[in-house]
């Protein structure tokens, strides 16, 4: 059986974490924010995109396993209330995550939102199995299109999953 280095994994996970988190914050501020579409540098413009992530995974033990899902923003706007979680407003929030205690309960299927369209979005999930198999499937739409569509298959000890996107 291939043994897992808890503490290097752990390592990765963090630096993970924190490039997704500096890429979100270094992909939301630009110099183009401040226009509003036709020159005039007033903060007043509304060019974006709406996102819709959709997460599900089967098996995910909450004693064992490792599950990380991260998606940051920013809109025109500033607004720090731009994400819905399964239909929720998540106030105050310019970036939600889910960890493996939203997995192991009843609910395998997590929908993740804009509230309005934003600038930039950038996207993480991290799954690793120390348990049994975990089944699932990840998916982010833009503006209703299917830009991402990832099935997650992890059926070994220290199988892992990990995918970062930026739009």
């Amino acid at each position: 059986m291939k043994r897992i280095n808890l503490r290097q994994t752990l390592k990765q996970v963090f630096v993970f974490l924190l490039t997704a988190l500096f890429l979100g914050i270094a992909s939301s501020c630009s110099n183009d924010d401040d226009d509003n579409g036709n020159g005039e540098g007033n903060g007043g413009g509304t060019s974006g995109a709406n996102y819709k992530i959709t997460v599900t995974l089967n098996g995910v033990n909450s004693t064992d396993d490792y599950v990380s899902v991260v998606a940051s923003g920013s809109n025109h706007q500033n607004s720090s209330s731009i994400w819905k979680i399964n239909g929720t407003t998540q106030s105050g929030q310019t970036a939600v995550g889910l960890d493996k205690n939203n997995f192991s309960g009843s609910t395998k299927t997590y929908i993740i939102e804009t509230n309005s369209p934003i600038a930039a979005l950038s996207a993480s999930i991290q799954v690793v199995n120390f348990n049994s198999t975990i089944t699932g499937s990840y998916k982010i739409e833009k503006n209703n299109d299917t830009v991402v569509n990832e099935t997650i298959n992890l059926t070994t000890n220290g199988a892992d999953f990990t995918k970062h996107y930026t739009f």
